[in-house]
């Protein structure tokens, strides 16, 4: 067989082929069409958190052959809608493209929706503690969410062995759960009171009565534990030091020192009145009590006022006796009854009378001074006769009688009820009126025990001041109130 024998076959073979292929692209020329496709970006449904930053991701699109899809032009997306991230709900984002009248759009549903918890936030002191079998005492927290704000009165806190539950659930079902373990421990040594003070004046031949307290915060009371070293001289003048120890269960332990100067006390001086002198005053005696009183004055060459009264026919004789000892005896009431006294102004001078008589028979002398129940300002002689205390003022200056009230008081007849209070309510005040440039007209009961018990203190107090005591005289400061009735 020739060479051209077998070419022919072959040529007539390559021939169909090429007729077949330019048949097929034909075929599927004719039958390929144009179309818009526009693909979304992500995930068609979205699920964005409430309060959160969206930002859509967007879409593509082409204008592409439905068969030959390879042959594609890439063409612009026009997006609408938009999502409002502080709203709960769905939105739907839409996609459309155009290109030679063919169209396409695409969806896409965004959810905002609320799935965070809220967040509890614990108040902590890294130096805060319990102590041992004492209750925990809430140290503070809040809850919040992103969603309904404040929901800390919504927590729900329980307490046990030792641990601190908060729990919350916002609207949505969303749970938060925190812990706090509690912190047991002891860590405060205990408080120890010195009375009187970290640095006292103790006069030279007292004997001294040292006093403190030792209180711990989960012991109590452990004064007992104390031990103090040093000690005073009360018949060497000069500075002593004493120190306290004192420790807890748990070893904590405090010390404190207290400085003891140990002086002779200043004499008392009597002198022209000015801001420094004191004018002791005692109300509503003679009592049991009195006795007792004259002493402490007499120890310290004291003079003082006795307003006295009839109140306690057996003790009538210590009127005697405090005139003998050098105090003015002043007249105060004979009943000492607000609705006799203030019954009439004849009432009152017939009672002040009776009381001025008892003062000559035990004296020898008719009181001049005097004060009234109550003091002139009382406003309880309104429920017996109005404006009698006007009239009585008037009619005492006429028969040449001298009334004092006060403007330091003891609170003895009210309010205090111990020496310490009495003390502390005289002092005060003497010191306030020093400032004001006044003296102190100080009224206390010698018929109240403890107001008693506080004398000697305020005598050694006003001595290591500077100030000195006085009795009464018709020239002397009268501490006026204003007449209420």
């Amino acid at each position: 067989m020739n060479k051209k024998t077998i070419q022919k076959p072959l040529t007539k073979f390559l021939i169909f082929v090429t007729v077949l292929f330019l048949f097929s692209a034909s075929l599927v020329l004719l039958l390929n069409k144009w179309e818009v496709v526009i693909n979304v970006n992500g995930d068609q449904t979205t699920l964005v958190e409430y309060k959160s930053n969206y930002e859509d991701q967007g879409a593509v699109a082409y204008k592409q052959g439905t068969i030959l899809s390879f042959l594609r032009e890439k063409i612009d997306v026009e997006t609408k809608g938009t999502v409002d991230t502080s709203k709960l709900g769905s939105y739907k984002i839409e996609y459309t493209a155009e290109k030679d009248g063919l169209k396409a759009s695409q969806e896409r549903t965004v959810v905002v929706q609320d799935t965070t918890p809220p967040k509890i936030t614990l108040t902590s002191n890294p130096d805060s503690y319990t102590l041992f079998n004492h209750p925990y005492e809430e140290e503070g927290y809040t809850a919040v969410d992103n969603f309904d704000g404040d929901l800390t009165d919504k927590v729900v806190r329980e307490e046990k062995d030792g641990v601190v539950t908060y729990k919350v659930i916002d609207s949505h079902g969303n749970k938060a759960t925190v812990e706090r373990k509690i912190v047991y421990d002891d860590r405060k040594g205990p408080v120890i009171t010195l009375v009187g003070g970290n640095d006292i004046t103790w006069i030279r031949g007292n004997e001294f009565a040292d006093s403190y307290t030792a209180i711990d915060d989960l012991d109590g009371d452990i004064t007992a534990n104390t031990v103090v070293s040093g000690s005073v001289d009360v018949n060497t003048p000069g500075d002593y030091t004493l120190t306290y120890t004192c420790k807890d269960a748990h070893n904590n332990e405090t010390t404190v020192q207290r400085i003891v100067h140990v002086q002779d006390l200043p004499a008392n001086q009597i002198q022209a009145e000015d801001n420094k002198t004191i004018y002791l005053t005692f109300d509503d005696g003679p009592s049991a009590h009195t006795q007792r009183l004259l002493d402490v004055l007499a120890k310290y060459n004291i003079p003082a006022t006795f307003f006295v009264t009839a109140l306690q026919p057996d003790y009538i004789y210590m009127i005697q006796k405090e005139a003998q000892a050098g105090h003015v005896v002043a007249e105060h009431s004979y009943t000492h009854d607000y609705s006799n006294v203030y019954s009439s102004t004849d009432a009152f001078w017939n009672d002040f009378n009776a009381m001025n008589n008892i003062i000559y028979q035990q004296t020898g002398t008719y009181a001049n001074l005097f004060r009234f129940p109550g003091g002139s300002s009382n406003t309880v002689s309104r429920n017996y006769t109005s404006g009698i205390m006007t009239a009585l003022v008037r009619q005492a200056a006429l028969k040449g009688y001298t009334y004092f009230d006060w403007n330091v008081s003891s609170g003895d007849a009210g309010g205090a009820s111990t020496a310490d209070e009495v003390f502390e309510n005289v002092t005060t005040q003497v010191q306030n009126v020093s400032a004001n440039n006044r003296p102190s007209v100080v009224l206390q009961h010698d018929s109240k025990g403890f107001s008693v018990d506080a004398v000697e203190r305020i005598i050694i107090w006003g001595l290591q001041n500077g100030y000195h005591f006085s009795s009464l005289t018709s020239g002397s400061y009268t501490a006026h109130h204003g007449i209420a009735n």
